[in-house]
């Protein structure tokens, strides 16, 4: 397996590492490690693993999962502590850089499927939606982005909202 496969099933499945949006932060520590910063405002929560971030909404009590940013252009400043322990023994090495045209072969060829999302308030990004899972992938149009050209991918949104 390798990164490819981690993004194309995170944007096919909405979920990661078999964890699903709507479960609580003690399922994300078990899947994805101790190593994160949570930052808590009120009735939400965002853990910060470095390339996975998650948003949680307290709801009757309870902290939920509501989405989950793959935050891929952060690898461009370097892998080390960036990729959870759990994902480099699922997914082998990550690399800094994604294309998107590799991805999106990938996609294809596991069935799933990207339409462009007209966006203007995006500038210097394209973004697409898997038509399944509704997950959104962010595109570089416009250099520069943290050192990234056109074509490489910047970040891949899995969305509770989008499920429902």
């Amino acid at each position: 397996m390798s990164d490819i496969d981690f993004y194309v099933t995170a944007a096919t499945r909405n979920e990661v590492l078999g964890v699903p949006l709507g479960t609580p932060p003690e399922t994300w520590e078990e899947a994805l490690g101790d190593d994160f910063l949570d930052d808590v405002q009120k009735s939400r929560m965002r853990r910060d693993y470095g390339l996975v971030e998650i948003s949680f909404t307290k709801r009757n009590g309870v902290w939920e999962s509501v989405s989950v940013s793959l935050q891929i252009h952060r690898l461009a400043h370097g892998l080390e502590g960036m990729v959870p322990p759990p994902l480099t023994r699922a997914y082998g090495m990550f690399s800094e850089r994604v294309e998107f045209d590799h991805f999106c072969t990938e996609l294809q060829a596991r069935g799933g499927a990207l339409e462009e999302v007209a966006d203007a308030s995006i500038g210097g990004f394209c973004h697409f939606r898997e038509s399944a899972a509704q997950s959104s992938v962010y595109v570089v149009k416009e250099p520069p982005h943290n050192g990234l050209k056109a074509g490489t991918l910047w970040s891949i949104v899995l969305s509770r909202a989008s499920q429902e």
